[in-house]
């Protein structure tokens, strides 16, 4: 994002509250008045940076041609500023070359002018050109591709870049804007300096350079003003001059001591359309083509980091797509006009909203004043003095460094500070690119481990702690409870790939062999990769070595489908397989109850003690037989009977609204009472009971109950007993599988 300084880098250095916002009028007149201050403020700083980023990118071999670099960047953001007035979503846009894609223009410039000047004998002339349509074909190339990301609403993606790996990119261009910073001062890079090349520099120069970026280093660090920065330039460059007449230097000894910037010309306009392409070395276009892909991606990335610190700021919700797509046509634009790679500017934006602009109308003056200048008034800008613009880029560079190194230390967990830092000796060392490059490996390895230290299974279980929605008897729930062990469960979730798959396999490794069935259920899982079939694979065949029954449910199509095109048909394997995980905690259950009766007597299903008592009660029942499908009884209507199980089961169905599909909430089996709800609260059925298979129920309608009453009421409170203790022991079933579940 702009580093001017980076107001939403880090925590610490955020945009003000939304309490201390100063929010834009909402009248529908424009105030002409505040909107030409706004724009005149801004037109300044908007020069200072202009020529700042131009100076950075012309040094060394380029700085006698410095004039027509800063032709580029007042193009580029005059381009810049006036098409986010029309474009943007923000009213008081302002942008413009920027730190973070300069500092890489500058890197590629500079490899580019030394591999042409590397043989002084060699010809030269194509060395501007060259240089002019890399800035002007970076700016067009740079501009399609932002338009696109917009277009195709892909700014969402770019925002997935993790927090660690934009931190390494602003501190490595943090780095780069040092080194360029001391290359505009003394004229080579750190490790080419010698004790001669500081002896060149005027003292001049050196105490300014270093005192404006410590000013504005403390005096922003202090304070999050908006003139701070507009404030300490002016307050540079006035005293500057103030010192030149002071110790009697001209402006023209001060020029050619490299200490004020040559004056501009209309004629140094530089454009694509009047360079000599037959001189243009394009193979060396070619060869940087991997420099302008990290630009491009730091200017993605700065873009909308930019957008939000103004969202936050200012309380005007962003559209990054639209922020995308204008800066995608300024950049088009500008490069067709001959200026650099523009983005949108968080500082000189939020300067123009606080100084009063209330319409467009004031980033339009700034734009006509910075142009009128460059072109009616040149001495306006030869009058700017170089170490006060090496300031500037030395206060971004060195304010990046602090961010990122020094207040992000706190902030930050170990592993991703390490990255941040990591990334930063790679860009310090190899350069830009492949700082990008191991910046995206390391984030891709960092997140495969810490997402392989996250276990894909959500919930563990036995069959003596979750149950299937079949209501079963007392004593087999009491079965279950104590023999519940021989079924092992787990529910999986999420993406099981390579980095969680071996840790799965050990987890359920460690319960194979400590029963007689391992249940797996696949419903939460998104995802697999061919690491997953393996695993199944190995699975598969230490359940078959331990005489363990596997079953698989909540497989939907996707699944099978991706382990079939992997090689493993489950269909084909001696794996069980359900829809879902209660169909296959009920077939597991089952299996582990093959010893329980298939039907019980009326008398004994009571569970009275006395058997003259159970007669006496069994005889206000009535038998029926019901065959598979056959509705026991149906939504809505009346609850005049209750049910009690002898054999087969039946099962609780809810319709879907607007669907023909019905949910299965429950099954019953032998043992168990049905319809107790409604017939003991007086309301209408509330779901479908339907015979699973042939199944026989004794039925007790309410007007026998009440008769039993009257008769006998020590039997019916025995009955009351009796449907309680089973209420009572499906609530705690109902409990206990809850508790596993938190």
């Amino acid at each position: 994002m702009s580093q001017e300084p980076t107001p939403a880098a880090v925590p610490s250095t955020t945009a003000p509250p939304f309490s201390s916002r100063s929010p834009l009028p909402v009248s529908g007149k424009t105030a002409f008045g505040p909107n030409l201050v706004a724009g005149a403020l801004c037109a300044l700083v908007t020069l200072a940076y202009a020529s700042s980023f131009a100076t950075l990118i012309f040094g060394g071999a380029l700085a006698p041609s410095v004039n027509l670099g800063v032709w580029t960047a007042v193009i580029g953001s005059c381009v810049a500023i006036l098409s986010l007035s029309f474009l943007s979503s923000f009213r008081f846009a302002l942008g413009g070359p920027d730190s973070n894609p300069s500092a890489i223009l500058a890197i590629s410039a500079a490899a580019i002018t030394a591999e042409i000047l590397h043989d002084p004998a060699a010809d030269q002339a194509p060395l501007l050109p060259t240089i002019f349509v890399f800035l002007f074909g970076s700016a067009l190339l740079c501009g399609l591709l932002l338009f696109l990301f917009g277009r195709l609403h892909w700014g969402r993606y770019v925002r997935y870049i993790p927090h660690p790996v934009v931190g390494g990119f602003l501190a490595g261009t943090g780095y780069l804007l040092l080194s360029g910073a001391w290359k505009m001062l003394v004229g080579k890079n750190f490790y080419n300096t010698l004790p001669s090349d500081f002896e060149a520099v005027p003292a001049l120069g050196w105490i300014f350079a270093l005192g404006i970026g410590l000013a504005l280093l403390i005096t922003t660090r202090a304070s999050k003003h908006f003139l701070i920065i507009p404030a300490v330039l002016a307050a540079g460059v006035l005293g500057f001059h103030i010192v030149l007449l002071a110790t009697g230097w001209s402006l023209e000894e001060a020029r050619a001591a490299g200490l004020l910037l040559p004056p501009l010309n209309a004629g140094d306009w530089q454009t694509p359309f009047n360079q000599p392409l037959g001189e243009v070395r394009w193979d060396l276009l070619l060869t940087h083509g991997k420099d302008f892909a990290a630009m491009t991606l730091v200017a993605l990335v700065t873009i909308l980091l930019n957008a939000t610190s103004l969202d936050l700021a200012t309380g005007k919700e962003a559209d990054f797509d639209r922020e995308l797509k204008a800066l995608g046509v300024a950049n088009v634009l500008g490069g067709l006009a001959g200026g650099l790679v523009s983005v949108n500017s968080f500082n000189r934006s939020l300067l123009n909203h606080r100084a009063g602009a209330n319409s467009p109308w004031a980033a339009r003056f700034c734009a006509a004043l910075v142009l009128g200048a460059a072109v009616f008034a040149p001495g306006t800008v030869a009058l700017l003095p170089r170490p006060v613009l090496t300031g500037l880029v030395l206060y971004l560079g060195v304010s990046l460094l602090l961010n990122w190194l020094w207040d992000a230390r706190r902030e930050l967990p170990v592993s991703d500070y390490l990255t941040v830092v990591a990334i930063l000796v790679i860009v310090a060392a190899f350069g830009i690119v492949p700082g990008v490059i191991m910046g995206v490996i390391i984030a891709s390895l960092s997140f495969v481990v810490t997402f392989s230290l996250q276990s894909v299974v959500k919930q563990r279980f036995t069959a003596a702690t979750r149950r299937s929605n079949v209501d079963r008897t007392p004593a087999e729930l009491a079965w279950l409870a104590e023999h519940g062990g021989r079924l092992h469960g787990f529910v999986l979730q999420g993406h099981i790939f390579f980095g969680t798959a071996s840790s799965l396999l050990e987890e359920i490794r460690a319960v194979l062999g400590k029963g007689e069935a391992l249940l797996i259920d696949f419903w939460l899982v998104r995802g697999i990769d061919a690491s997953s079939v393996v695993v199944l694979r190995k699975l598969l065949r230490l359940a078959g070595e331990q005489n363990t029954q596997l079953v698989f449910s909540g497989l939907d199509d996707n699944l099978r489908a991706r382990f079939t095109a992997c090689g493993l048909a489950l269909e084909k394997t001696p794996a069980r397989l359900f829809a879902d995980l209660d169909r296959g905690l009920e077939w597991a259950e089952s299996q582990l109850l093959t010893g329980a009766r298939p039907e019980i007597a009326l008398t004994e299903a009571l569970g009275l003690p006395d058997p003259a008592d159970a007669a006496a009660l069994a005889s206000h029942f009535e038998v029926l037989e019901l065959p598979a499908g056959r509705a026991l009884f149906k939504r809505g209507e009346l609850s005049n009977a209750l049910y009690l199980l002898l054999r087969g089961q039946v099962s609780v169905h809810l319709q879907l609204p607007g669907s023909d599909y019905s949910k299965r909430l429950r099954s019953y089996g032998p043992g168990t009472i049905v319809g107790e709800m409604g017939f003991y609260g007086d309301a209408p059925r509330s779901a479908d009971v339907v015979a699973d298979i042939a199944t026989r129920v004794a039925r007790l309608e309410l007007d026998r109950l009440k008769t039993l009453e009257q008769a006998r009421p020590d039997l019916a409170a025995q009955l009351h007993r009796f449907v309680i203790n089973t209420l009572a022991a499906r609530l705690r079933t109902a409990n206990e599988e809850l508790r596993q579940m938190l």
